[in-house]
C-alpha cells in the first residue's frame, strides 16, 4: 500500500501521540479484567448477604413458633396444676398472656375436648347448662368418638364460628391431633382452611396441637396415654396473619413461599410474601439467586423458599463496585494524560514532591494525635494481631508498647467474651464495622470491662488494617452489677420487704410481701402501712415504736398484723430508718416474716408444759407456781387459803373391770366437775393417778372452806356413764389452812395428804381438816 506525501505528514504531525494511544488501549483492556474481576465479587457478597438474611427470617420464624409451643406447653400445664379449668379461668390465663402484644399473628388460643361417643350427650347437656342453650358437636354424623371446641380466646369474632366444632372428624387435624396424643409432643397439621374464615381474605391455615392427659403427668406407654387423653390446647393459624406478624418489613426485597412439607405446587402453598406484588415477568423467569430451606415443626416440615426480588441489591449494606471502576477509568486516562503531558514532567515532579511532603505532615499530625490521645487506641488486622498501640492502652492494660504489639487481642480477652469477639471479627467483611464488649485481663490479673468500636480501612494497594477505640466501662458495670444484685435480693427475698415514705406510706414491696399479706403490690403502692394494722395492740404501743425510730434509728420486735382476707397473722418484724446527709430521714425500710406457726407451736409447748395431758388440769409445775401466787396473796390480803388433797374412791375397781380407757374418761369428767364447781381463782390440779390437789383462795372461815369442799364431793359422786354402763364413785379429802397451818407449799400439802388418809380411815367418802399437834 503506498502512503501519500499528505497522509506522511499527518502520520508524523501525531507521531507523538503513539505511545499514549498504546497505553489507552492497554488500560482498557485491563479495565475490562478488573471490572470482571470486581462484578464477581460484588455478586459474591451479594449471594453471601442474600444467604444471611434468608437465614435471619428462617430463625426468627422458627423462634417465634417455638415460643408459641411453650404457650401451648404453659396451657396444658394449667390443666395439671388445676382439678377443673372453668371456661372464666382459661379466659383470665389467655389474657395474661396478651396475645397481640407477646403472640402477634395467632388467631386465638383453645381447648378441644376428648368425647367417648357414649359421653356425648351428657357432654352437650353440660355445656348447655353453662349458658349455652343451642350447643352442639358438628358435623352432626355419628361417629366413634368425638372432640369438640369447648374454649377458644379470645371468644369473639371468626372464633366463634369454632365453637363446638369437631377437629377430629377433619382427616388432616385427626393426624396431628393422634400423633401428639401418642407421642405426647407438640404436633402440627398440614395446610387446611380453618374453619374461622369466611369468603372474605380467604388465607390458607394450620394448627398446632398438644395433649391434656388426666392427672397433669405423660404416661409412660401409648396404650397410658390414650386412656388417659382429656383433650387438646391447639392454637389455629392464618398463616399470611402470621407470618406478617413474625417478619414485618422485612420482605420488602425477598419474596418468601412456604409450602406444606414437599408439596411445591399452588395445592401444597401456604404463604407467599409478593402474590400480589410480584410483576408478572418476574414470576415466569428464572432467578439466579434462589435458597431452599426445609423447616422442623413438632413431627411435620415446612419448605421455606427464597427468591431475591429485582430491589434486593439495593438493599444491601454495600454498593455495586462503581467506585472501583471508576477509579480504573480515571487511572487509565491518567496514564493516557501523562503520556500526553510528558512535557509537564517537571512541574508534576514539584507537584509530587510537594504532596509528598504534605502527606507527611498529615501522617505526623495524625502520629502525634494516636500518640496524645486520651483515648486508648489500637490497630488490629483481620486476624486479630496488635499492629499498633497508643500509651493509653499500655496504661490500661499495665503492659509495654514493644509487649503488645505484635501479639494477638486474643490473648487479653477472658473465655466468656473471645467467642462473641471472633465470630464478629470474621463478620467483618460484611459490614466493615467491629463493635462489641469485651472482657481484658491485665497485667497483674485486673478484669476490666470495655466497649471497642472499630472500622476496617484498607485496598487493594494497602493491607487491611482495623481502627479501635477501647472505651472503659469497668466501673459502670460495676455499677449496674450491684443494682442488679440489689434487685435481686429485694425480688428474690423469702422475707416481705416494704419500703415507705417519712409517713409511712408504701412506696414499694416485693413479692413475699404480697404472699403473706394478701395484697398485690399495685393495691398497697401509695397506701399507709396502717392498712395492716391487727387491733390487738394499744396505740401507746404504736408510739412507742415511732419514737425508738425517731431516737435510735431502728425498731425490732413481733407485731400482729391483719392480711387482705381479715386472718391475723403475727410477724418478726425490722424497721430500719434511711436518712439523707443531713440526718433527716427519707424513707423506712421494713423486713419482716411470718411467725405464726412458730409462735401456735410455742404456745402448745408451753402449755403441753404445765398441763397434764390427759385432764388438761395444771401439773405440779404450774401448781408450785400459783401455789406460791396464792399464799402471797393471802398474807397481802389478810385472808386463808385452803389446801386440799383428794383420793377418788373405788376408781381402782373401774380400771380393772372396763379397762384403763373407761377410766381416763372417768378421770376427765371428774376434771370437768371439780372446775364446774369451783371460783375464778380457784386451782385444781392433777398430782397422778386419782390424786387431786385443791387451792381455794380468799375465805374467810373454815366452815367457807367445808361448804367448798362438799360442793365438789357432791358433784363427783354423781353417776357416770362410761362405756356403756352406769357407775358412782366417791372422793376422800384433806384439808389445812393456811397461815393457821404455816409452811412451805410442800409441807402444807403433805398436811393434806395426812388428812386425806385419815378421812379414808373413817370409812372414806368424806373430808378431815389437818389438826396441829
Amino acid at each position: 500500500m503506498t502512503i501519500s506525501p499528505a497522509q506522511q505528514k499527518l502520520l508524523a504531525r501525531y507521531r507523538h501521540y503513539y505511545p499514549a494511544l498504546l497505553i489507552l488501549l492497554v488500560s482498557l483492556s485491563a479495565l475490562f479484567l478488573a471490572w470482571q474481576d470486581l462484578n464477581w465479587r460484588y455478586q459474591q457478597r451479594l449471594q453471601e448477604y442474600f444467604d444471611f438474611e434468608t437465614q435471619r427470617l428462617t430463625s426468627d420464624i422458627s423462634e417465634r413458633m417455638a415460643l408459641h409451643g411453650q404457650t401451648l406447653r404453659s396451657a396444658a400445664g394449667l390443666f395439671a396444676a388445676s382439678h377443673e379449668v372453668t371456661r372464666e379461668d382459661w379466659r383470665a390465663f389467655i389474657e395474661m398472656l396478651e396475645l397481640d402484644r407477646s403472640h402477634p399473628g395467632v388467631q386465638g388460643v383453645g381447648y378441644t375436648v376428648w368425647i367417648p361417643a357414649g359421653q356425648l350427650e351428657q357432654h352437650i347437656a353440660d355445656i348447655r347448662r353453662q349458658g349455652f342453650p343451642d350447643y352442639v358437636v358438628n358435623p352432626l354424623e355419628p361417629r366413634a368418638d368425638y372432640s369438640s371446641v369447648i374454649y377458644l380466646e379470645p371468644f369473639v369474632g371468626r372464633n366463634l364460628r369454632a365453637f363446638g366444632y369437631d377437629m377430629y372428624s377433619e382427616p388432616i387435624r385427626r393426624r396431628a391431633m393422634e400423633r401428639a396424643r401418642d407421642n405426647g409432643e407438640l404436633a402440627y397439621t398440614g395446610k387446611v382452611i380453618l374453619i374461622q374464615e369466611t369468603k372474605a381474605d380467604l388465607q390458607a391455615g394450620i394448627l398446632a396441637y398438644f395433649p391434656v392427659y388426666r392427672n397433669g403427668s405423660i404416661p409412660q406407654t401409648t396404650e397410658q396415654r390414650r386412656a388417659a387423653l382429656l383433650g387438646w390446647v391447639y392454637i389455629p393459624y392464618r398463616m399470611n396473619d402470621l407470618l406478617k406478624a413474625i417478619l414485618g418489613q422485612d420482605l420488602l426485597a425477598l419474596r418468601l413461599e412456604i409450602f406444606d412439607q414437599d408439596d411445591l405446587s399452588p395445592d401444597g402453598l401456604l404463604y407467599d410474601s409478593q402474590a400480589s406484588a410480584i410483576p408478572a415477568a418476574f414470576k415466569t423467569q428464572d432467578n439466579a439467586m434462589t435458597r431452599r430451606q426445609r423447616l422442623d415443626l413438632g413431627g411435620h416440615f415446612w419448605t421455606l423458599r427464597y427468591s431475591a426480588m429485582p430491589v434486593f441489591s439495593k438493599t444491601a449494606k454495600f454498593e455495586p463496585p462503581w467506585v472501583e471502576v471508576l477509579a480504573l477509568v480515571l487511572i487509565s486516562f491518567l496514564l493516557f494524560f501523562i503520556t500526553w503531558a510528558y512535557s509537564n514532567a517537571r512541574r508534576n515532579a514539584a507537584i509530587a514532591l510537594q504532596l509528598t511532603e504534605s502527606l507527611r505532615q498529615s501522617e505526623s499530625r495524625f502520629r502525634s494525635l494516636f500518640e496524645n490521645s486520651p483515648v486508648a487506641y489500637l490497630a488490629l488486622d483481620r486476624h486479630g494481631n496488635l499492629l499498633d498501640v497508643n500509651p493509653q492502652l499500655c496504661a490500661l492494660l499495665d503492659y509495654g508498647g514493644d509487649e503488645l504489639t505484635g501479639r494477638k487481642l486474643f490473648e487479653f480477652i477472658s473465655p466468656e467474651t473471645g467467642q462473641d469477639f471472633q465470630l464478629k471479627l470474621q463478620m467483618l467483611n460484611h459490614y466493615g464495622v467491629l463493635e462489641c464488649e469485651l472482657s481484658l485481663l491485665t497485667k497483674l490479673g485486673h478484669t476490666l470491662t470495655v466497649i471497642l468500636d472499630g472500622r476496617l480501612q484498607g485496598d487493594k494497594a494497602r493491607p487491611a488494617v482495623i481502627h479501635c477505640i477501647l472505651t472503659n466501662i469497668t466501673e459502670r458495670k460495676r455499677a449496674e452489677d450491684k443494682l442488679q444484685l440489689a434487685a435481686r435480693v429485694f425480688s428474690d427475698a423469702h422475707e416481705g420487704i416494704t419500703i415507705t415514705d417519712a409517713a409511712g406510706n408504701i412506696i414499694d414491696a416485693n413479692p413475699t410481701f404480697c404472699a403473706i399479706t394478701g395484697y398485690t403490690r399495685e393495691e398497697v403502692i401509695g397506701r399507709n402501712h396502717s392498712i395492716l394494722q391487727s387491733g390487738k395492740h394499744e396505740p401507746e404501743f404504736y408510739k412507742e415504736l415511732w419514737q425508738t425510730l425517731q431516737t435510735e434509728g431502728c425498731w425490732q420486735g413481733e407485731i400482729w398484723n391483719r392480711k387482705k382476707s381479715g386472718e391475723l397473722y403475727v410477724e418478726l418484724l425490722t424497721i430500719s430508718a434511711m436518712r439523707n446527709r443531713t440526718g433527716e430521714i427519707l424513707n423506712y425500710v421494713g423486713l419482716f416474716s411470718d411467725i405464726t406457726q412458730s409462735k401456735i407451736q410455742q404456745q402448745e409447748l408451753e402449755r403441753m408444759a404445765h398441763h397434764d395431758p390427759l385432764t388438761q388440769l395444771p401439773n405440779r409445775i404450774l401448781f408450785n407456781d400459783r401455789f406460791r401466787q396464792a399464799l402471797a396473796r393471802c398474807k397481802r390480803d389478810n385472808t386463808l387459803l385452803g389446801v386440799v388433797y383428794m383420793d377418788l374412791d373405788g376408781f381402782k375397781q373401774v380400771n380393772d373391770q372396763l379397762g384403763h380407757e373407761a377410766g381416763d374418761t372417768l378421770l376427765i369428767e371428774v376434771a370437768n366437775r371439780i372446775k364446774a364447781n369451783l371460783r375464778e381463782d380457784d386451782t385444781v390440779c392433777r398430782l397422778g393417778g386419782d390424786e387431786f390437789a385443791l387451792l381455794v383462795g380468799g375465805i374467810e372461815s373454815r366452815a367457807q372452806c367445808e361448804q367448798a369442799v362438799q360442793r365438789i364431793h357432791q358433784a363427783i359422786s354423781q353417776p357416770y356413764h362410761v362405756a356403756g354402763q352406769e357407775m358412782v364413785i366417791g372422793v376422800s379429802s384433806g384439808i389445812t389452812l393456811c397461815p393457821l397451818d404455816i409452811g412451805t407449799p410442800d409441807c402444807l400439802l403433805s398436811h393434806a395428804d395426812q388428812a386425806m388418809y385419815l378421812a379414808k380411815q373413817h370409812g372414806r367418802g368424806g373430808y378431815e381438816f389437818f389438826e396441829l399437834g
